[in-house]
């Protein structure tokens, strides 16, 4: 690894490489990320933990509410308000990013079981009827 001046997964050796990385890593989650920005907020206000199997989840979806809210305000900033120091920005971004990661799967237990219920399919009583075929349309007088 010395000789070659990089990791088994060819990541480069040096410190600037992997905070390079790090940096590319962190673009990526956050793009990632501001899907849950878009489509979470009406998801969280559809959750009812407290009347579900998991009512512990109320902070939790506190903590995910109060990350999303902070990253939206985040791209607020950064596309109305002008520049955000890139320290603070990547402090947020990876907040939140971190908060979801964290919490991720007991929102969507909450969101799924706060989902709206499809309804039930209708049985099929009598046995389906083959088509008959169809006499070909006349063209012409």
């Amino acid at each position: 690894m010395n000789a070659s001046g990089r990791y088994s997964d060819a990541t480069p050796l040096s410190a600037a490489a992997l905070g390079a990385a790090t940096e590319l890593f962190l673009d990526h989650a956050w793009r990632r990320f501001l899907t849950v920005v878009d489509h979470a907020p009406p998801l969280l206000d559809r959750c009812r933990p407290a009347s579900s199997p998991w009512p512990d989840d109320a902070a939790v979806l506190s903590r995910l509410a109060d990350a999303v809210t902070d990253a939206d305000g985040l791209v607020d900033e950064i596309v109305h308000g002008g520049s955000v120091p890139e320290l603070e920005r990547r402090a947020r971004a990876w907040s939140a990013i971190e908060t979801w990661l964290t919490d991720g799967q007991k929102f969507l237990r909450q969101a799924r079981i706060s989902a709206p219920h499809r309804r039930p399919t209708l049985a099929v009583t009598a046995p389906a009827r083959p088509l008959t075929a169809a006499r070909p349309a006349r063209l012409g007088p």
